[in-house]
């Protein structure tokens, strides 16, 4: 077994898990270095044992690319498009984020207009060339980005995703002329239409480029000067991992590559069945809560995502994120409204309660003041609550301005901050046409076990799943993770089209996969190849994609997708259009590494005699109740108590509250279950 190595940065902590040749599994939790990051990940590295030189794989879950990109803070930047269609990103789509907001205005956009450039080539929308390339466009391109000082070019052509050639040969001629400068091309990133959809994807790869070049050059500088010598994989959107050579070249792939390794990690416990194959993942951290779905075992993957109101065509993990966690900061307004979140205190200066000169109230501080988080508790081994300077900071931004006691504000922010995150739950369950009783609440982050009986109560869900080593899941679903490509083509044909052009144009993409396969190599021994096809009623704007089976071919192989396709439209939408025609939009292949059996989710049960118990005040409801206290290292399997009850550990708490009741399963995982008494209530 090769030794493994995950790591998650987080806003406020950096998460690190590693697994040693033997099997046994260290988690370690310390504190994030914003300026410079490395310095946290060796700090981690050496707090979990993992001597660099000795670790085979190392799994990374990066920010650092969105983090650019919301910041704004993404290098100098030039777009290279065809005659006619430099303005795409300005004009975007004539629809309006928000209908009633009259004062709306259009992000930005990250290439300005004088560095949007144009040459006359041009494709026809079946692939043949229209305009050939002029090589004087080039030239003069060339000298004009030179003289800008550019660090990075995107080339998205008309009709590239038909036929990628003059892209290719743009892409060359910059190489050659502008050296130095990274040169991005649409048709590497994404073979769609929609051309702002697309634009935007391939300027927002460009723009993060150089940003997650410099980052990825001075980590392996790092890690080289501490003598690690194995493999650098980057864990991506989709829920699989690369190599650090392609996120160098694709970061806009890995956006989300931090919340994709909690839902890689809900994956894996799906794969053993029972309660946890429909999961609902709610990792709360300390500046946001996430939520994704693993329904019947399977991600949601969606073939595309909007950041920023930038769209992003790459397939990614159907994560909805909001501004909620442990450092949220809690205000109230000129009208004496109390609010909490987006604002946190992240890593510096933190929530009050951690003592680093953080001075104003957090949903950390109000657990701290209900008793859910004890004072003077370790939380991720490395920080000493502060329970007088929560009650403090309560009280001075909540409670004085809204002249109640600093329990009821406490508790006030509590409640604001779990509505917020209800209605990101109702819409990722609801409103993708799912029913929330199918579903278990799958607990995650250092925050998830403080919210989630009472965020299910409010859902209907009357099961939550807390794992060992919560805070740290997302490290731990990076262990299990393997490597994932996603390929697609633009089809744009009636379902009624020669299915021998459909499996040549399958074909054609299982080349491109196994020439990235072995462009970035990832260690995998053993892959899979998906075949999806997204289909739609003709005149509908959007598709849904349906999976096919490998074995199927020909006309089997399209009736199939169409019978798929309508039961899927009628599970979402409640109906089917009965001999109205289908289109084929897109194809997209898959291929996805093997899951070996050394690389499970690293959960193993306690001990087997009884947990010493202690009690503290908890406050719930505007009452007061003397809840026992337990250490989840001693929680034996089939342990079982019933709320109020507090279970503390390293990297996270969970709060068991009246009504609810808590059993220890046989992996050491909490299951958490409204009692019988309450239902019937």
């Amino acid at each position: 077994m090769r030794s493994k190595l995950a790591i998650d940065i987080g806003g406020t902590f950096t998460d690190v898990v590693f697994r040693d040749p033997s099997g046994a599994v260290t988690t370690a939790k310390v504190p994030t270095t914003p300026h410079r990051i490395a310095e946290g990940i060796l700090a981690g590295m050496e707090r979990a044992g993992a001597v660099p030189s000795a670790v085979d794989v190392f799994v990374h879950g990066t920010t650092i690319a969105i983090n650019a990109l919301l910041e704004g803070k993404t290098a100098p930047t030039a777009l290279v498009t065809t005659a006619g269609f430099r303005d795409v990103l300005e004009i975007m789509r004539t629809n309006r984020a928000h209908m009633y907001d009259l004062l709306q205005e259009k992000p930005t956009p990250l290439v300005p207009r004088r560095l949007r450039l144009e040459v006359s080539a041009r494709m026809r929308h079946d692939g043949t060339v229209l305009r050939e390339l002029e090589p004087q466009d080039l030239r003069q391109i060339a000298d004009t980005l030179r003289d800008a000082d550019v660090a990075s070019v995107a080339v998205c052509l008309l009709h590239a995703y038909a036929n990628p050639r003059h892209e290719h040969e743009v892409g060359a001629a910059l190489g050659k002329l502008l050296p130095g400068v990274a040169v991005s091309l649409s048709s590497d990133l994404t073979r769609e239409w929609r051309e702002f959809e697309r634009t935007s994807t391939t300027v927002v790869n460009a723009a993060t480029m150089p940003v997650m070049a410099e980052y990825l050059a001075d980590l392996s500088d790092e890690l080289s000067r501490a003598r690690f010598a194995g493999r650098l994989l980057i864990m991506q959107s989709n829920g699989g991992v690369t190599a650090a050579s392609d996120a160098r070249a694709r970061p806009v792939a890995s956006l989300m590559s931090g919340p994709a390794g909690a839902v890689a990690g809900a994956v894996a416990l799906a794969r053993v069945g029972g309660p946890t194959a429909n999961l609902v993942t709610l990792d709360i951290g300390g500046t946001s809560a996430d939520v994704a779905v693993v329904d019947r075992g399977e991600p949601t993957v969606r073939a595309d995502a909007e950041i920023e109101g930038w769209p992003i065509s790459v397939p990614s993990i159907d994560i909805a994120t909001i501004g909620a966690g442990g450092g949220s900061l809690a205000r109230v307004d000129a009208f004496g409204a109390l609010s909490v979140g987006p604002e946190s205190a992240g890593a510096a200066p933190g929530p009050a309660c951690y003592g680093r000169g953080g001075t104003e109230a957090t949903v950390t501080d109000a657990h701290v003041v209900l008793g859910r988080i004890a004072p003077r508790q370790v939380l991720g081994g490395a920080i000493t609550v502060d329970g007088e300077a929560a009650r403090r900071a309560v009280t001075a931004s909540v409670a004085t301005p809204l002249s109640m006691s600093v329990e009821e504000a406490a508790a006030g922010i509590v409640t604001v901050v779990n509505s917020n995150m209800t209605r990101v739950l109702w819409e990722m369950i609801i409103g993708r046409g799912r029913d929330p009783r199918d579903f278990t609440l799958l607990a995650l982050g250092g925050g998830g076990g403080l919210h989630a009986c009472e965020l299910a109560d409010g859902l209907g869900v009357s099961r939550v799943m807390v794992p060992r080593d919560p805070g740290a899941f997302s490290a731990h679903g990076m262990l299990s993770a393997t490597s994932r490509h996603d390929f697609t083509q633009t089809i744009g044909a009636g379902i009624a089209s020669d299915p021998g052009s459909i499996e040549a144009a399958f074909a054609s993409l299982v080349q491109l996969a196994h020439a990235r396969r072995a462009e970035h190599e990832t260690g995998d021994q053993n892959v899979e190849l998906q075949r999806m096809v997204e289909l739609r009623y003709r005149g509908q704007r959007r598709g849904i994609p349906v999976e096919i089976s490998p074995d199927l071919r020909g006309h089997a192989m399209i009736e199939s997708a169409r019978a798929a396709f309508e039961r899927e439209h009628e599970s979402l939408f409640g109906f089917r259009r009965a001999g109205r025609p289908i289109e084929i939009v897109r194809l997209q292949l898959t291929m996805i590494g093997a899951p070996s059996a050394a690389d499970p989710v690293a959960l193993q049960p306690g001990p087997s005699s009884p947990p010493d118990v202690t009690h503290r005040a908890v406050q719930d409801g505007g009452t007061r109740h003397n809840a026992a206290v337990y250490h989840r290292d001693q929680l034996p399997v089939s342990f079982a108590a019933d709320g109020p009850c507090v279970v503390e550990e390293m990297t996270a708490t969970t709060y068991v509250p009246p009504g609810w009741g808590l059993r220890v399963l046989a992996d050491g995982t909490l299951q958490l279950s409204k009692s019988a008494a309450s239902i019937g209530a």
